[in-house]
């Protein structure tokens, strides 16, 4: 059978760089085309003639989102990267058999696909948008923020995409179970994946026996839940406690910014792989209290190296938590609850190192490769369905 040729759209970087790669080795990859910039993509050794970067509005995003008072504009400038990155992929489907757009970015390409009898899959990593849309939305309330809002451009074209589509491809029962009211027969689980180059255990690095440290990797955001781990964190009664905040806060600074002020919380911003790495090794237990994630794809890589987590139930990697054992799943929006597993896994290190166990045999599951090779066998399977 011919192999299928695929065409890649992300507004951004994300893990689509992952499977582009994997698909090039399998030389399947027509190209792949992205909202960021080329001197960054370079690294990963992708040839250029296989990448298509259009990055200049992400760029102009990038230092404006910063300042408050450009704020305003950050939507208006992600639909237009949107929308150039779809106008630019539209130019490449007659080579591709199958288009795999993430959302947003594969309306008009997606549609230009399928009139030539090819395949449109659009990507949804997060939870259907009207879903995340409520769930951000009573939180917001709840804390007396301000109104939480997605963009109305951004659910219109998504409720298309979704529409137009042959295959929505999502990360986890989660973000399927966020599309059971609106879909059935075409949401498609394939979870994602870990770069076990970059994250693994470093045998020479001890974990400090005089502190329990606690890691969190994410936006310091009110999505990501980080609020309720903070509150967490100080009913977990430990003599010497630790928590570790590695991420960037653009949306909700004011109301972390008081909530950051302990001794005992560490604030790293940004981090690089390779630096990162060394503080999962150094972490006892890493914690993702999201509201709404579609995957979490952090979750695999602190599994990769050793770490047990704690998730919420609306974290996407709780499928792989629950079926290998390697840490807690738990309510949204119960901070006692996480406290007390703190307790139960810094009182039990058995306990606590049973799970790292766990974690570190099914890593390697969790490939790029295998990824790609259930994507394949889902489109196939597609085709002998549909002639």
């Amino acid at each position: 059978m011919k192999k299928l040729n695929y065409l890649l759209s992300t507004p951004g970087k994300f893990h689509n760089i992952e499977v582009a790669k994997v698909l090039l080795k399998k030389n399947q990859l027509v190209k792949i085309v992205s909202g960021w910039p080329w001197f960054k993509l370079k690294n990963e050794n992708i040839p250029k003639n296989f990448v298509k970067s259009s990055s200049l509005i992400n760029l102009l995003n990038f230092f404006l989102e910063r300042k408050i008072s450009f704020s305003y504009y950050s939507d208006y400038l992600n639909k237009l990267n949107n929308i150039n990155i779809d106008r630019i992929t539209s130019k490449y489907v007659d080579k591709a058999d199958v288009l795999l757009a993430l959302s947003g970015t594969g309306l008009n390409s997606g549609m230009s696909i399928v009139k030539e009898g090819k395949i449109y899959i659009c990507e949804r990593t997060s939870a259907h948008i009207i879903s995340q849309q409520e769930i951000l939305s009573e939180e917001y309330k709840e804390l007396n923020q301000p109104k939480f809002e997605i963009y109305k451009w951004f659910i219109d074209r998504e409720l298309q995409e979704y529409e137009k589509s042959d295959i929505i491809l999502v990360p986890s029962l989660f973000v399927k179970k966020s599309f059971e009211k609106y879909y059935t027969k075409k949401v498609h689980v394939i979870n994602l994946g870990v770069n076990l180059k970059n994250y693994f255990p470093i045998n020479t690095i001890n974990k400090d026996n005089k502190f329990f440290n606690i890691l969190f990797i994410g936006s310091l955001s009110i999505r990501k839940g980080l609020h309720y781990l903070i509150e967490a964190f100080k009913k977990f009664k430990h003599p010497k406690k630790r928590l570790h905040l590695v991420g960037i806060n653009y949306n909700d600074k004011n109301f972390f910014s008081n909530q950051l002020k302990d001794d005992n919380i560490f604030v790293y911003g940004y981090v690089e792989h390779y630096k990162l790495i060394e503080i999962i090794n150094k972490s006892d237990v890493f914690v993702l209290p999201s509201l709404e994630d579609g995957f979490g794809i952090v979750v695999l890589q602190v599994l990769a190296a050793g770490c047990p987590v704690i998730v919420s139930e609306n974290t996407g990697a709780a499928d792989v938590i629950r079926e290998h054992k390697c840490g807690f799943v738990v309510p949204i929006r119960n901070s006692q609850i996480i406290a007390d597993k703190l307790t139960l896994l810094s009182d039990d290190r058995l306990l606590l190192k049973e799970f790292s166990n766990n974690a570190l045999k099914i890593s390697p599951k969790y490939s790029w490769d295998d990824y790609v090779n259930k994507l394949d066998q889902l489109v196939t399977q597609f085709k002998k369905n549909r002639s």
